[in-house]
């Protein structure tokens, strides 16, 4: 009884031996590869090719979690990208370019930023459906159209004897800023007729719903170094509007304000 051995069989172990040494000897003339070296190399390259498809299938996931997916959010909020130029301050210290233009949309005789547009159409809707009279009197002003202003109002300053050349220009940089120092160069920048109370306390109480803060408010003269006005109002976006309300802040102190909790983080 052989208990699940096979039996001895003294010609076949001698066949079987002799074709392994055919085996050897043929892989040595470089004739054909030993069996064992076969199943190791249809192993190795079985392992590279699930490697290469785990690496592409790993490589498009990543596509589709971090790229795609932002992508398509910036489709459908295209102010992602501009969230800064929202935020950008301009002033004396703060200059623009000469050849900074935005990109600008026409509403009826004036030009805005575009990125404010919807939401200062939708502002000046609302504003006519409750029968409040409210003008937009001024919006996008360029590098040269701003100088130009800028300097009419220096010469009604310096036709006045009580001013100096030197207290002149600092009196009018408060209320008219040169070519580049002004915010109406970012088309974010607009001004209302504000000559009834009724339009404005509608705009005190509505502009942040539509994404505007009062640019230049009277107690924070010694921070945006402009003087107070009631009519001059910015986008910044619904957002931003809102906390700067909540904060009680004005653009240069809310800009400080996320960067100190940006440098936090």
């Amino acid at each position: 009884m052989s208990y699940g051995f096979t039996p001895y069989d003294k010609k076949s172990y001698k066949e079987s031996k002799k074709r392994r040494k055919q085996a050897l000897r043929a892989a040595k003339t470089g004739r054909i590869l030993p069996y064992g070296t076969i199943r190791r190399r249809v192993v190795v390259c079985l392992c590279a090719v699930v490697l290469a498809v785990g690496m592409i299938v790993g490589g498009y996931a990543l596509y589709a979690i971090f790229f795609r997916d932002t992508e398509s959010a910036i489709a459908e909020n295209p102010k992602t990208e501009e969230s800064s130029e929202l935020l950008l301050i301009v002033n004396r210290n703060n200059p623009l370019e000469q050849s900074y233009v935005p990109k600008l949309s026409d509403y009826i005789s004036f030009k805005v930023n575009t990125l404010a547009y919807d939401d200062l159409s939708h502002f000046l809707d609302e504003a006519k459906s409750q029968e409040i009279s409210l003008d937009l009197t001024s919006a996008y002003i360029s590098y040269d159209e701003q100088q130009k202003i800028y300097n009419e109002k220096l010469n009604e300053f310096l036709a006045d004897p009580q001013y100096t050349a030197v207290r002149a220009q600092a009196a009018v940089q408060k209320i008219v800023p040169q070519g580049g120092n002004s915010e109406a160069q970012t088309g974010l920048l607009v001004s209302f007729d504000v000559s009834s109370e009724q339009t404005e306390a509608f705009l005190e109480r509505n502009c942040i719903n539509y994404g505007f803060i009062l640019r230049y408010p009277e107690d924070k003269e010694n921070i945006t170094l402009m003087s107070g006005s009631k009519n001059i109002y910015r986008y910044v976006g619904k957002d931003n509007a809102l906390k700067m309300r909540s904060y009680n802040m004005c653009l240069e102190e809310y800009v400080d304000y996320l960067s100190e909790q940006k440098n936090a983080d």
